[in-house]
């Protein structure tokens, strides 16, 4: 079962002796929101490089990092990868390993997601290669000039433990039932052209969104900063600094139409609540 773990300390220790300040989230902190496992997985659909972690073979059972591509099939992160290559005869002596993937998306790396898929990484036998390769190619189209090498053999790893962060103060533990059940996000895909256009082209809105739907009511500005099947981010920025501000969608979305109906409903509630506030 998943075990989301929350920090004892709501700040790091500073030189001064002082803790680090997290900023007040202005909203109801209990809205519905994806779960770990659920961010992991998305994740690990949104990206297709990682780095793949091995036991030695050569120096003694040593962890080995390398750089690979992969894709996800049927919940398994899948390889392409030489009998030439290290990282290959080090899984062919002791299949344990882990993939590490991260997002890099954020201008401080480790606010960025990652996770560590751990488990074992063993060849696919026969019967799941054919789909494999489809999935594999479609994902990685420059591999057809090498996929039926001889030496070249599809790897999957057998994921039974992850280990997710999802920024400062928000990581966990969780197992194969859990990553197995969860199911990646729809918007996924989306999600940038979602958030570039609310923040182009309705800044407004999410101003109205938070003087409305949080306690940030006197927010000079905010930016979208993430959306899901389930609602979305925001930082606002206020007189005491930027804070966190995350609104919950009525209805769970699936698609970008209706992640628009969703968002233009609320501008309508929230012009409501605004001409009630100030008739």
């Amino acid at each position: 079962m998943t075990i989301e773990e929350q920090p004892k300390n709501r700040g790091h220790v500073l030189p001064d002796g002082s803790k680090m300040k997290v900023p007040e989230a202005l909203y109801d902190t209990n809205v519905r929101r994806a779960s770990h496992a659920e961010e992991a997985r998305t994740l690990a659909e949104r990206h297709l490089t990682g780095t793949l972690c091995s036991v030695s073979k050569q120096h003694d059972g040593h962890p080995y990092g390398s750089f690979v591509t992969y894709a996800m099939h049927d919940g398994q992160p899948i390889f392409l990868i030489s009998g030439l290559a290290e990282h290959t005869k080090n899984l062919m002596k002791n299949p344990k390993a882990s993939l590490l993937i991260s997002d890099n998306a954020s201008v401080n790396p480790l606010a960025s997601a990652r996770a560590t898929l751990i488990g074992k990484c063993k060849r696919l036998d026969e019967e799941h290669i054919e789909g494999a390769k489809a999935t594999y190619l479609r994902h990685h189209p420059e591999a057809s000039a090498y996929v039926d090498f001889r030496d070249f053999n599809f790897f999957g790893l057998d994921v039974t433990s992850i280990r997710y962060i999802g920024g400062f103060g928000k990581m966990s533990w969780f197992e194969h039932e859990d990553w197995i059940s969860a199911e990646p996000d729809p918007l996924n895909e989306h999600a940038h052209d979602i958030i570039q256009h609310m923040n182009e082209d309705h800044a407004d809105a999410m101003i109205l969104y938070c003087q409305t739907m949080s306690r940030a009511t006197d927010v000079e500005s905010a930016m979208m900063t993430g959306i899901d099947r389930y609602g979305f981010e925001m930082d606002a920025t206020l007189p005491t600094g930027t804070h966190p501000i995350r609104l919950a969608f009525e209805n769970e979305v699936s698609t970008p139409d209706e992640a628009r109906i969703e968002l233009v409903r609320m501008v309508k509630k929230a012009r409501k609540i605004a001409s009630s506030a100030n008739p």
